[in-house]
């Protein structure tokens, strides 16, 4: 494999390794906003390899607007509400504004009801799932590389292509088969979040047309003051 394959089996194995902080790795003292974006992404910057941003400051206002997260207190951010960060950074592209004030929502409600308001109980759920998650995909991942590499060998002379071409072309049908199974997922997940969200969300919310694009910065900020509107609603 060349150099780029070989970086991207580096940060697959990296992955493997990877583990988000526990609750009581998170800061104890309230931080400043941008003390809140610079931890966040580098917490998530093992996780991302990605060249954007993990999240915003324009990001995380609009997350107190819709409620999503508590206001600061003093301008500074709490432990929970860093944790909550983390979460929502790692959901942000798969999970909707809407269905992420949704999820809040329950779970208030359930701690309310069972009389617990302990929220590292939930931040440790996310980071369990979140790690088994990284560690069924490594191994489906690195199952495929490793037939790959196996039928390479065994076609160096009956291929039509170069080892380079085939070696691409290889790892963009892994990259394809996680896409077909993210959307998959995110398909069954969106409908349970519309069945639920029928029983959380107010009826005016729920009659705005559905939008494919992705929204800009003006109409995420309406979203999120809507989205703020349902708890004064209920």
């Amino acid at each position: 494999m060349n150099k780029n394959d070989n970086d991207f089996l580096k940060y697959i194995k990296n992955l493997e390794k990877y583990e988000l902080p526990t609750y009581n790795e998170l800061p104890e003292i309230p931080l400043y906003m941008e003390q809140v974006v610079g931890y966040i992404n580098e917490v998530l910057n093992d996780l991302t390899q990605d060249s954007e941003t993990t999240i915003t400051p324009f990001m995380v206002n609009n997350y107190v607007k819709a409620k999503i997260i508590s206001s600061p207190v003093e301008k500074k951010y709490s432990k929970d509400n860093i944790g909550y960060l983390i979460a929502i950074s790692i959901l942000k592209s798969v999970v909707s504004m809407k269905n992420m004030a949704v999820l809040i929502d329950i779970d208030e409600k359930v701690r309310t009801n069972t009389n617990n308001g302990d929220f590292e109980t939930l931040y440790s759920l996310f980071k369990k799932i979140e790690g088994e998650s990284i560690k069924n995909v490594v191994r489906k991942v690195n199952a495929r590389v490793e037939v790959i590499e196996k039928a390479s060998r065994n076609n160096k002379k009956n291929s039509k292509y170069s080892k380079e071409d085939e070696e691409k072309v290889n790892l963009a049908y892994i990259a394809l088969r996680l896409y077909i199974e993210s959307e998959v997922n995110k398909l069954v997940a969106d409908n349970l979040m519309e069945y639920i969200s029928k029983e959380v969300l107010p009826e005016e919310f729920l009659k705005e047309p559905k939008k494919a694009a992705k929204m800009d910065k003006k109409k995420t900020s309406v979203e999120a003051k809507k989205l703020a509107d349902r708890q004064r609603r209920k």
